[in-house]
């Protein structure tokens, strides 16, 4: 399949029951919703037990897109959702810090290697800290905006929250995170 072909394009065909379309989809976004889901959980087993739901309800219930909608926020929020939705069943803020501060992991790289690993600063690590430590709704906007880049609006979408209310969150997880860091600015 061309790569030129939009994802609503190729969920549509997914709609339609056309299983390479759906497979072509996978191999897009795997990569980039493990991350996102390792991002807002802080744990990578976690994060790829995310990412495998993801896709298996977009399999069981394709028709649950709808093709009017930009593909990449829709599939965001349905990540995010289900990692919200661990997080609260887990109900453990205390378990998310202690496993993002015994690991140390953060980021898009899901198997650091061992020379990397050795070399992760203090400052790295406590800005990770920093960053799970961070109330929920904080974070989300944090880490769309900051780590992954998305515009406000981007980041609206997927929070279900007008851009103004990411923005604000974003300015308030900065100053939380600017407070927490100062011994390393």
């Amino acid at each position: 399949m061309d790569s030129a072909v939009t994802d609503e394009s190729l969920a549509s065909r997914t709609i339609e029951g056309d299983r390479a379309a759906f497979d072509l989809l996978v191999g897009r976004w795997r990569d980039r919703i493990v991350n996102l889901a390792w991002l807002l959980t802080g744990d990578r087993h976690a994060a790829e037990d995310v990412g495998q739901e993801v896709f298996l309800r977009f399999y069981r219930r394709p028709d649950a897109y709808d093709p009017q909608r930009p593909f990449a926020a829709w599939i965001c929020t349905v990540a995010r959702n289900l990692c919200h939705d661990r997080h609260r069943r887990e109900s453990t803020r205390t378990r998310y810090q202690t496993v993002a501060a015994t690991e140390r992991r953060f980021g898009p790289n899901p198997l650091p290697q061992p020379a990397a690993e050795a070399q992760l600063s203090e400052g790295e690590a406590a800005l990770r800290d920093a960053i799970a430590a961070l109330p929920e709704k904080f974070r989300d906007a944090y880490v769309l905006c900051s780590v992954r880049g998305l515009t406000y609006d981007e980041a609206s979408k997927i929070c279900g929250c007008p851009a103004k209310t990411v923005s604000t969150r974003l300015a308030r997880a900065r100053k939380r995170l600017v407070e927490r860091m100062r011994e390393w600015l």
